[in-house]
């Protein structure tokens, strides 16, 4: 070994390898700690696959280096490569350390660094493609050093040729050889390697007749790999090539007496003989030679094997091989049996590919390039055809995907667009539409139920069809007609449909431009809207339960009703004039009846918009669940009399989510038209109308109207508790709601006995993983946090949370809220830093999820700025306290919210923080002014201002006024929240601190000893703010027996130099505001 360079690159590679071994042993953790370690993200696991063949690849690049087969130039320009490599694993190695649990973790850290997991799967993504580019380039490196090497080889090898002597087999008479291939060749050929390596194989076994089947999608490009193999013999001496138009019999016999006229057989001037036989006779002899039958579009099943029995025709001989397309896999089987080629969509690189020879390869970037092939699904006829217009209109490719995906009419328009093509059949239509037309009119003609199965599917989502949504009529025939569609690969059938009541439903994916031109072939006929009402009857008629014990059906029919609602045909339907349409349920099958049919109902369409709105609540999407809440009651409101019960339900269905979106107004006004009606209607004790009433309490709640919230809570949950019983769902929801209220009213105590009744009832009912379990195991969470329960909390909370993210996925609305109050209970466990990654997270979601300017967002940033204080970085925590503040006045139009409140608190103790008094004092004062008015004197809330006023007034000197605020507050906390409740410890250290300050030395050493036992009982001992207490006492005792000798004397200049530490001390009891 010699070279700088190659030392240098040798040492960097071996550092990598250690890193890529400590990596592995780090992922080998987190299995042993974690039995749900297959929770983790994708991205983790494709990154671990991945490690082996960086180990692979960095080791070659070391042996290649030891060995000097690297020169200086290429270790040099490895080196940084594989110090970018380094890097990403560094990268990883620091992730893999945040989620990688210990086996000395505690339960509440090895959840929390599960959850985390989630939020690095994009960096990981990131790492792996960052590695992935330099395995690239390093690739090429040992491909050009094995290019050199294989070349050397070859020259030997073809020196090696050039000297054998040449054998010449050649003897006799030949045959006359036949090339009769009736379409121009194109050398733009791209791709398609392994099947033409296929094609290859199967057809080069001289010694025995051969028959091939090509089976795929019109447009896939079956007549262009046929062409690409037919020209393989065009200078052929051995074999002869004939081309068979198989799309009919009139064509067949057309192609078969062209080949009896051009190979001059006897007998083809004969008008009496059969051109067919003819041709086959002649085939069969031995003398015409070695030949290859090439048969395109043979399509038809019964033409080939039923009556006409077409395929008996065809010539066998040991000299021969027949080469078939057919867009039918049964005629492809038959055909051939195990040689029957699948031939798919081209790949994206292929499909770059076959654009570039198009368009021309320097005339668009590979983004555009990939992006139109991915949207037209790599399918060659709609590549070629997209090319072509874009060529002929001067277009750029991003221009082209404006006009493709304006919608569904234009897509169809585009594909409708004809071109010229030499390559193609004369006699077949270019266009995709037009192609894939005639596969419909061959389905309708032979399997009318196919046909119907087929447009039914195209009014739904193309991916992941559900047998049960599709289903009907006879079994047998459903399932040949099934058959039918797969065999034209029109659909395909996947093998993971979703599971439920005990078996795997089968479902199946529909091409998407199949989909696409289906519908263009329905409204040519006339009968798109015919069959989107259809569609939307059966979908009504099957889709009816939201519930999450059902999610397992409804969720695989959700995507498909959420875009039948968002087709053109039920655009705008709640506002037009229309005909009556009778809509006849029947209650025991679930069938509907339409008088006309063919006309889309809108009684079905807010039936499903109803589901489709429970179920999105159900899984957290607010926004979608509002606007289809809305669009269900405008139908209803419109087809239906406005007070018929249907109506007021979907005002239910506003409500809620409304309520959860900060849109009080309208939730308000949905959840009074609802009890309105309902009373009316049903009676004022009828469960539908308790349940209005009951989401009215809740949304009073966030409103701030809490003893009116409390007061609609109570009624709900007496009449539900006589009506319903202590154990019906309904019961244990208003539970939910009261103790939510009563929470918020400071009754911490009667809030954690309505939380434990209702999580206790739930578990009971659902089991321990059912949602409303998991959301009533949270909010038992955080009751516990309010009574100061932190540790309690922190165990319910996180295993809460670490199920709801299994169940739910992270960007549930409800599980943000319990990653928020996870949060919060973390930085009231003093783990300060965990707190702001976590919060962190929480903003990032629902900033992406319920968008910038929700209230929830601001919430999380306030409490972000929390914890900024709480470690000391105060302006920080003033610049985002300022923009809470000011969004939150204009939100809530004006200043006397719960939550502008709660601002203006924290804003006025960071000024604390800051040596700001004379602002802070000004801030408090107002915010207990206004406490005292909207909360009364005894909520906790209040309590917490009282106490925290106090203390800036005793950094003003204002030492009598002090001592009222924190005593009164002090006395109410113990009565309302006991003795030991976090709040409480607080606002008796800072009584200590007064009685320092004021010489009371025997109060203050009491209180402190006192404050240091109560901290260590109720935080523990390993708490900050424990710590700062216990700190505090040594601190005071160490002066009180440095000044004993002159207390009696000079008390008062003993306190004027009590140390500025201290003083700092005290001002941070501020942080627990």
């Amino acid at each position: 070994m010699s070279g700088v360079e190659a030392v240098a690159l040798i040492g960097v590679i071996a550092g990598v390898l250690q890193l890529v071994e400590y990596s592995f042993q780090t992922f080998a953790r987190i299995k042993e700690c974690r039995e749900d370690s297959r929770h983790l993200p994708k991205a983790f696991w494709n990154l671990q696959n991945q490690l082996p063949l960086i180990s692979h690849a960095l080791q070659l690049t070391w042996e290649q280096a030891q060995s000097n087969e690297l020169d200086e130039s290429a270790c040099k320009a490895l080196r940084p490569v594989i110090e970018d490599c380094q890097a990403g694993v560094n990268d990883l190695q620091a992730i893999l350390e945040k989620v990688a649990p210990s086996p000395d973790d505690p339960g509440w850290k090895s959840n929390l660094k599960a959850l985390t997991s989630c939020f690095h799967d994009k960096d990981i993504a990131l790492i792996a493609a960052a590695i992935s580019n330099s395995l690239t380039v390093i690739s090429q490196y040992h491909g050009a050093y094995t290019a050199t090497t294989t070349g050397k080889i070859l020259q030997k090898l073809t020196a090696a040729v050039a000297t054998s002597p040449v054998e010449n087999d050649n003897e006799g008479d030949a045959p006359v050889r036949h090339f009769m291939i009736p379409s121009i060749w194109s050398d733009d050929f791209t791709g398609r390697k392994e099947t033409m390596e296929r094609l290859e194989k199967e057809m080069s076994h001289d010694e025995k007749h051969r028959r091939v089947a090509l089976v795929g999608l019109g447009g896939v490009g079956k007549t262009r790999v046929l062409l690409e193999y037919a020209y393989r013999f065009k200078d052929s001496e051995t074999h002869s090539v004939f081309w068979i138009h198989a799309s009919s019999v009139s064509r067949i016999n057309k192609t078969f007496l062209e080949i009896a006229r051009k190979a001059r057989i006897p007998g083809w001037e004969d008008p009496k003989l059969n051109k067919v036989k003819l041709v086959k006779d002649w085939l069969e002899n031995p003398l015409s030679g070695k030949w290859v039958l090439l048969m395109d579009n043979a399509d038809d099943f019964h033409m080939l094997f039923g009556s006409g029995n077409l395929v008996e025709s065809l010539p066998r001989s040991s000299e021969g091989a027949i080469l078939m397309t057919t867009r039918d896999a049964r005629v492809g089987m038959e055909f051939a049996k195990q040689t029957t080629i699948f031939l798919s969509a081209l790949t994206i690189k292929e499909s770059i590919s076959l654009l570039d020879t198009r368009l021309g390869p320097d005339s668009n970037n590979t983004e555009d390039l990939e992006e139109l092939s991915e949207e037209l699904c790599g399918i060659p006829l709609a590549l070629v055809q997209a090319s072509s217009f874009i060529r002929q209109n001067f277009l750029s490719i991003p221009s082209y995907l404006e006009l493709y995906r304006a919608s569904d009419m234009d897509k169809i328009e585009l594909l409708s667009e004809d071109f010229n093509d030499e390559i193609r059949d004369p006699e077949t239509q270019n266009p995709v539409a037009a192609t894939w037309s005639i596969t419909f009119d061959h389905i309708l003609r032979h399997d009318p139920m196919a046909a119907e199965i087929l447009s039914v599917m195209s009014m739904l989502d193309a991916q992941a069809v559900p047998e049960s949504l599709i289903f009907f009529g006879h079994k047998l025939r459903f399932s040949k007609a099934m058959g039918t569609l797969q065999a034209f690969t029109l659909i395909t059938a996947r093998t993971d449909g979703p599971t439920w009541q005990g078996r795997r439903e089968k479902s199946f994916d529909l091409h998407r431009l199949v989909r696409l031109a289906m519908r263009s072939w329905l409204h040519i006929n006339g009968e798109l809207e015919s069959y989107a009402a259809r569609a939307l009857t059966m979908t009504a008629e099957r889709f009816t339960d939201g519930q999450w014990e059902t999610r397992g059906k409804w969720s695989s029919y959700l995507p498909h009703a959420a875009v039948l609602l968002a087709s053109e045909q039920l655009a705008g339907l709640e506002d037009q004039i229309m005909a009556p349409v009778s809509h006849d349920n029947d209650q025991e099958s679930g069938l509907v009846n339409h008088i006309p049919e063919g006309i889309v109902c809108p009684i079905c369409a807010a039936s499903v918009l109803t589901i489709l709105s429970t179920c999105h609540y159900t899984i957290g999407q607010l926004t979608v669940c509002l606007e289809e809440a809305e669009r269900a009651y405008r139908l209803r409101k419109h087809f239906l009399v406005e007070n018929h019960v249907d109506t007021l339900a979907a005002l239910d269905l506003i409500a809620r989510p409304a309520k959860d979106l900060y849109m009080f107004p309208r939730a308000v006004e949905a959840c009074q038209l609802a009890i309105k009606g309902k009373s009316e209607a049903l009676g004022p004790d009828h469960p539908s109308t308790l349940l209005s009433m009951a989401i009215l309490g809740i949304v009073y709640r966030p409103m701030g109207l809490l003893e009116e919230s409390k007061k609609i809570g109570m009624h709900v949950l007496e009449r539900r508790r006589k009506t319903l019983g202590n154990s019906h769902p309904d019961t244990f929801s208003s539970m939910s709601y009261v103790g939510t209220v009563v929470r918020a009213l400071g009754d911490y105590e009667s809030a954690v006995k309505l939380e434990t009744e209702k999580f206790q009832g739930w578990k009971k009912l659902r089991g321990i993983s059912h949602p409303e379990t998991l959301e009533a195991m949270a909010g038992l969470a955080w009751a516990n946090a309010c009574q100061g329960n932190y540790g309690r909390a922190a165990q319910l909370m996180s295993h809460s949370l670490s199920l709801q993210i299994e169940v739910r996925g992270p960007r549930c609305w409800f599980v943000m809220w319990t990653m928020a109050n996870m949060a919060v209970i973390l930085g009231m466990q003093g783990k300060y830093f965990e707190a702001e990654e976590l919060c962190q997270r929480v903003i990032s979601l629902r900033t992406e999820y319920m968008g910038a300017l929700h209230p929830f967002c601001y919430v999380s940033k306030l409490y972000l700025a929390w914890l900024y204080n709480e470690t000391g970085r105060y302006e920080k925590a003033e610049a985002i306290e300022l923009e809470v503040l000011d969004f939150q006045k204009v939100f809530y139009k004006g200043n006397t919210h719960h939550d502008v409140l709660l601002t203006r608190s924290q804003l006025a103790s960071t000024y604390a923080f800051m040596g700001r008094h004379p602002e802070a004092e000004l801030v408090k004062r107002e915010v207990l002014d206004l406490r005292l008015k909207l909360t009364g004197n005894e909520h906790p809330v209040t309590l917490r201002c009282k106490s925290s006023l106090g203390m800036t007034l005793m950094e003003l000197g204002m030492m009598s006024e002090a001592e009222i605020f924190l005593t009164d507050a002090c006395e109410a906390q113990k009565k309302a929240l006991g003795d030991e409740h976090p709040e409480t410890c607080t606002t008796m250290s800072r009584i200590a601190k007064l009685h320092e300050r004021q010489g009371r030395r025997k109060e203050a050493a009491d209180l402190y000893h006192e404050i240091v036992e109560v901290s260590s009982r109720a935080l523990g001992a390993d708490h900050p703010r424990t710590k700062v207490r216990v700190k505090d006492l040594r601190k005071f005792e160490n002066v009180r027996r440095s000044s004993e000798v002159t207390v009696d004397l000079r008390p008062a200049k003993v306190m004027r130099t009590i140390s500025v530490d201290i003083q700092k001390l005290a001002i941070a009891e501020e942080r627990e505001d």
